[in-house]
């Protein structure tokens, strides 16, 4: 079986966390959550140029606002994708096509280490470009399973749409929403020069001296459900009034002491008249919910215009610029553009 060379475009959608509850330590170490995902329209666009080669080699290049901060090393989990796929259990004809040359060209636009999956985003197109040019070999679901190896936040992300996640967030069900998929409309608001280490987020929220799950918060409203589950079961029957009612991140007690502009983004989101506002997962992105395309963006304006006002205001420099990004959900996860032999 002879290959040539191929050409696979593939967007990589970034995620946001609806809910996102912790539920102690599993007996492997690490924490058990539970947690409502879903895939915006923010998203990077991958270019893979792949060929058969006399010695494998993986190149990196990257463009876009972020790009200076993107790691084009071959610790980067693009590459850790390639070499994890090319290792797995190949029809013996198609595997020894290998050595490959690989060239990856990366249009950047979700923001790095915003805690929104842009590197679990990566990796699944690099799975799935890989399983592209080798024919598809292996279903999407194999792939997941594939990707839980790479990251929690892989197998969700080649699957996308709305789904929650147990376990580490890796184990997925999805909530049936694709008949009544009504898309919600996000500002999304990343401080441009903080990042919170995930390790570290974990640890100041163990060490907490009292903290409140979600679902314990949400009883007060009258919900008796866990948070997760109900918000799940609205937004499937499409309701999105009841649904946002226990959005909420367990995180948020334990970081925004630390970090008390996250605190006054989400604030300044709910003052300018968004329907909720919640960081996504350890941080530091957080967003808020609208209705329509244009009260989302008016909402940025109204932000953009606040800041302005207050800055002029006060005749202070200007604190830790904000990048906003206005986007909608989608029932998709990673998918390929194009493929061209």
């Amino acid at each position: 079986m002879k290959m040539t060379e191929k050409v696979v475009k593939v967007e990589a959608p970034a995620k946001v966390n609806f809910t996102l509850e912790l539920l102690g330590l599993m007996e492997d170490g690490y924490h058990r959550v539970k947690t409502l995902m879903q895939t915006v329209s923010l998203s990077d666009t991958l270019t893979f140029k792949i060929s058969p080669a006399r010695e494998p080699s993986i190149e990196l290049s990257v463009e876009g606002k972020p790009a200076s901060d993107f790691p084009l090393s071959q610790d980067n989990l693009i590459c850790k994708a390639v070499r994890l796929f090319l290792s797995s259990n190949l029809d013996p004809e198609k595997a020894a096509l290998n050595p490959l040359k690989i060239s990856v060209h990366v249009e950047k636009r979700i923001p790095i280490g915003a805690g929104t999956a842009g590197g679990s985003g990566n990796a699944a197109a690099a799975l799935l470009a890989l399983n592209e040019y080798f024919d598809r070999p292996f279903t999407r679901e194999s792939l997941a399973e594939m990707g839980k190896k790479l990251g929690a936040d892989v197998p969700f992300s080649l699957l996308g749409g709305t789904m929650v996640g147990l376990g580490r967030g890796d184990e997925l069900q999805s909530i049936g929403a694709e008949e009544n998929f009504r898309p919600l409309y996000l500002v999304l608001a990343k401080s441009r020069n903080l990042s919170v280490p995930t390790v570290w987020a974990y640890k100041t929220y163990d060490e907490c001296p009292e903290v409140f799950g979600l679902s314990e918060r949400t009883k007060d409203r009258g919900i008796t459900d866990d948070a997760t589950a109900y918000a799940a079961e609205k937004l499937a029957a499409g309701e999105l009034t009841d649904a946002i009612k226990v959005f909420g991140n367990d995180f948020e007690q334990a970081i925004f002491p630390h970090y008390k502009e996250l605190k006054a983004i989400k604030q300044r989101f709910m003052q300018e008249g968004a329907l909720t506002s919640h960081m996504t997962g350890s941080g530091p992105t957080v967003y808020a919910v609208c209705r329509t395309q244009e009260e989302a963006e008016k909402l940025k304006r109204d932000y953009e215009e606040g800041v302005l006002r207050e800055t002029t205001i006060s005749c202070a420099a200007k604190s830790d610029p904000v990048d906003l990004f206005v986007c909608m959900t989608t029932p998709h996860g990673a998918r390929i553009l194009d493929n061209e032999s």
